[in-house]
């Protein structure tokens, strides 16, 4: 999709990541005909300097391709949120029945660059709805399956960010860097933008790109926590209103924010992935409150019919298009994969979109593809070396 001669600004995960979970649900009973699984095979082995590949069964290492280089994780970041909201449930310092008004949680909604995941998640909340507010487990669930970006911002005031962040260091992800209200970031160019009154428009916005490109991450996510708050306090809507981000919102500064995402190694996510799913790195109420809002994939009966476990993150952005998926089948096999890529093309975004969730799928269920994986990205790893 374009607007006004540009891509639609997905900007942080949503629509394509969105479309990821909603297929690999049916992806088992209903695999498309045209889909190829090893188009997404070749452009990992052909493109090492855009992808990354982890795939781990029964806690051995069956792939380890760029594994170790840091990449932008978009939305697959939210796991980690995910994981501090199981802990803080267990400890009963948070609880998942308390009521959420959908209200406060659209104070950080931004229309138009998520894809559309809010309102997908808010059409999908029938059951559980009551005077506009939901459950906190169904935020945290929404965060997830839909990949609502509110709800992460949400979750963040609530959890608080240093505890988030202190997990990295208690889970061994030694390559990722912490965790901030990357959905607010997006606001940072306004906040800038209010310094400069006595430059016309244009100026502006040349200013703001030139100090975003020479501003250290640590600033950078000052400023997001900064927007953070406003966005919290924004009861009116006049924050938002007054930002008029359609104004000055273009490609380059999409291109700058999706660059600046946090970002971790695709082991750190291998690691992770395998802990969740071990059934024995968590305390058993830490574990089910995990796989209550990791695992909604289950609902599907073809996946129930297949898998013990099934669980998956996706994050994209018009440049990213990462997934993360681990699961336990039906003989009791424990299975990880994590793949990123980044600095995609409109062509490539929209060809590997297209086919891959069938190579999601054959690399979590045929032993006979995780071998030709095997062999061919270890074939790809020698001849970068």
């Amino acid at each position: 999709m374009k607007r006004n001669g540009k891509r639609t600004l997905i900007a942080v995960a949503g629509g394509i990541a969105l479309s990821a979970v909603a297929i690999f649900l049916l992806l088992n009973m209903y695999l498309s005909p045209r889909a190829d699984a090893d188009a997404v095979l070749e452009f990992i082995q052909q493109n090492p300097e855009k992808a990354a590949f982890t795939m781990l069964n029964n806690q051995e290492s069956l792939v380890e391709y760029q594994a170790d280089r840091a990449m932008p994780l978009a939305s697959v970041a939210k796991i980690i949120v995910a994981v501090e909201y199981a802990q803080q449930a267990a400890q009963n310092k948070i609880d998942p029945d308390q009521r959420v008004s959908l209200d406060e949680l659209n104070r950080y909604y931004i229309p138009k660059l998520d894809g559309g995941a809010q309102e997908e998640w808010e059409q999908s909340l029938s059951s559980v709805i009551d005077h506009s507010s939901v459950p906190l487990r169904e935020v945290v669930k929404g965060m997830i399956s839909f990949s609502s970006n509110a709800n992460m911002e949400y979750l963040i005031e609530i959890l608080g960010l240093e505890a988030i962040n202190l997990n990295l260091e208690k889970l061994g992800l030694q390559s990722h860097e912490p965790l901030y209200p990357f959905y607010s970031s997006l606001f940072i160019p306004y906040l800038l933008m209010t310094d400069y009154e006595d430059l016309t428009d244009k100026e502006k916005i040349e200013r703001v790109k030139t100090e975003l490109k020479e501003m250290p991450q640590d600033r950078f996510r000052e400023l997001a926590m900064e927007v953070h708050e406003k966005l919290r306090g924004d009861a009116d809507g006049s924050f938002q209103q007054a930002v008029q981000i359609e104004l000055w919102y273009d490609d380059e500064i999409d291109k700058f924010n999706s660059d600046r995402m946090v970002s971790a190694a695709a082991a750190d996510y291998g690691i992770l992935l395998s802990k969740i799913n071990s059934r024995k790195y968590f305390t058993p109420e830490v574990q089910t409150y995990l796989d209550e809002v990791m695992e909604t994939a289950m609902q599907s009966e073809g996946n129930k019919q297949q898998f013990d476990h099934l669980g998956f993150k996706g994050g994209s952005t018009n440049y990213i298009l990462n997934s993360a998926i681990y699961a336990i089948d039906k003989k009791g096999n424990h299975s990880e994969i994590v793949l990123f890529m980044n600095n995609l093309s409109e062509k490539e975004m929209a060809r590997l979109s297209r086919h891959l969730n069938e190579f999601l799928f054959r690399a979590l269920t045929s032993d006979e593809y995780q071998v030709k994986v095997s062999e061919v990205l270890a074939e790809g790893a020698m001849e970068g070396e």
